[in-house]
């Protein structure tokens, strides 16, 4: 008995692992979701939590961090200096940090830009008449466009929108203020006129300098000169961003270390903002695409009452009424288990077609009303039940009916809850086959969409949408365990 425990107890966790890394890996990002760790490492370890915050905050632009990183170390006072400096700073020469990178499907901006917006508008319809634009809700309302290092590159200042996002972006804290400085402007310059060959770059541009990242800019060199005369956009050649800073302090900009003090100071707010980034996006989306959460319960609650209604009906029969093709019609029902349910996919939809049933809820309740496994098992507790229960009941005049609901159908109750369970199970997990009959998005199901979900999102915004909707089957099967084993243990005492 304790090794048969022991062989329970490994195989419950070889179930539970699984789940616990998916929920785990919800926690994560783009820089941690590959490390499959059930306790994700910035939880513990501060040098993770702090590449997390600057790839999240520079949106995974690692030339970008690397050329802050480069810079020098900065005292106290110039980090106090600093952080009134970025709050003063005009709107043109800083840009809003924490975007959405592209190996992400949001960020702390958009979320936070999102929510500014409800407070601004009564409904998206009103958002859409005032930007002209298409958005379904507020959460796929875009971020505008910011690329102030470019020259090339001028703000719609005339739109209503853009002048919104100005009043919205006055009202950003300091770690979200990025500051737009020459030298790294200077450093991409190089970087494309060598073709991202650092070795290319002229001695006299290089000083010393190992990688782009570590040139610096020498207002009084020739090279600088002609960068800031012609490569500099217009909006900064009059005063740089370093010029400004000048003003107030002589040292280098404090960047770096006023970010690492930044995170320092707010670790904890910084791993919760991680730990529910995911999981707040996943049910954003299904708010959004709200009508699959109730397709998929009247879908559900189809295939239940169905499956309950037909199964025991035609087990009933079967045993009540043997005849002499019993015995096929059985390996029949049988033999449909032997097939995977593809292999019927597509002549059940060239049915539904020619039927008219596609993209309506009888497409995907029909095929599976009947189940062979259910007719089986219930026709053989049928079988157990003791015949002398019908025999009194035919003595005192009950017909076949009352018999059946009556008599049957009561003493089956714990395999008629195990079969419920199942029928929602299959229901609630099928994707593939709802995909097919039901095309239209209006008709599509949790499952579907979030198997479509995938094709944009990443592995970690994946896990957490996994996660959540696994947590439905989770709490059936936790609440469910004495149906579960009732049903499936009373068969076989009968």
């Amino acid at each position: 008995m304790a090794m048969l425990y022991v062989l329970l107890i490994l195989g419950a966790v070889t179930t539970l692992y699984p789940f616990l890394l998916m929920v785990s890996t919800g926690f994560t990002g783009p820089t941690d979701q590959n490390e499959n760790r059930l306790v994700p490492a910035f939880w513990q370890d501060d040098a993770k939590l702090q590449e997390k915050v600057w790839n999240d905050k520079y949106s995974a632009n690692d030339s970008l961090v690397g050329s802050i990183r480069a810079m020098p170390a900065a005292s106290p006072e110039d980090l106090e200096t600093y952080e009134r400096f970025l709050m003063n700073l005009p709107n043109e020469h800083w840009m809003a940090g924490y975007r959405t990178a592209a190996t992400q499907v949001t960020g702390k901006l958009q979320m936070r830009y999102q929510a500014w917006l409800r407070t601004r508008f009564a409904n998206v319809d009103e958002l859409n008449r005032t930007y002209v634009e298409e958005n379904a809700a507020f959460q796929t309302v875009p971020l505008p466009n910011e690329m102030l290092d470019r020259g090339s590159w001028q703000p719609e200042r005339a739109t209503r929108k853009w002048q919104d996002w100005l009043e919205f972006k006055a009202t950003l804290p300091a770690d979200y203020r990025i500051p737009v400085r020459a030298e790294r402007m200077y450093q991409e310059h190089w970087r494309v006129q060598t073709q991202n060959e650092f070795v290319k770059v002229p001695a006299a541009v290089a000083r010393g300098a190992t990688k782009f990242e570590e040139l610096r800019a020498d207002p009084t060199a020739p090279d600088y000169t002609e960068f800031r005369t012609k490569i500099l956009p217009e909006r900064y050649r009059e005063t740089t961003t370093e010029e400004l800073w000048a003003k107030v302090s002589p040292r280098p900009l404090p960047v770096a270390a006023w970010d690492d003090q930044t995170i320092k100071k707010n670790e904890r707010e910084f791993r919760n903002e991680f730990n529910t980034r995911n999981y707040r996006y996943v049910l954003d989306y299904i708010a959004l695409n709200g009508r699959a959460l109730w397709n998929t319960i009247f879908f559900c609650l189809l295939i239940i009452i169905t499956q309950l209604l037909v199964n025991p009906i035609a087990a009933y029969a079967l045993s009540r009424y043997p005849v002499k093709s019993t015995g096929k019609i059985l390996i029949f029902l049988l033999a449909t288990m032997a097939f995977p349910a593809e292999v019927a996919m597509i002549p059940s939809f060239l049915l539904l077609k020619n039927l008219g049933l596609l993209n309506t809820f009888a497409a995907l309740v029909l095929p599976a009303a009947a189940s062979g496994y259910m007719i089986y098992l219930l026709k053989g507790f049928f079988d157990s039940l003791p015949q002398e229960l019908f025999e009194s009941g035919q003595i005192d005049g009950a017909k076949e009916h009352t018999m059946m609901l009556k008599i049957a159908f009561p003493l089956s109750r714990p395999v008629l809850g195990y079969l419920a369970l199942l029928a929602f199970m299959g229901a609630y997990s099928a994707f593939l086959y709802a995909f097919l009959v039901c095309q239209d998005r209006n008709m599509w199901t949790l499952m579907v969409f979030i198997y479509q979900l995938q094709n944009t999102a990443p592995k970690a915004v994946m896990m957490a949408a996994l996660a959540l909707a696994a947590l439905p089957t989770l709490a059936v099967f936790l609440a469910c365990q004495r149906v579960i084993m009732r049903g499936i243990v009373l068969p076989g005492e009968r």
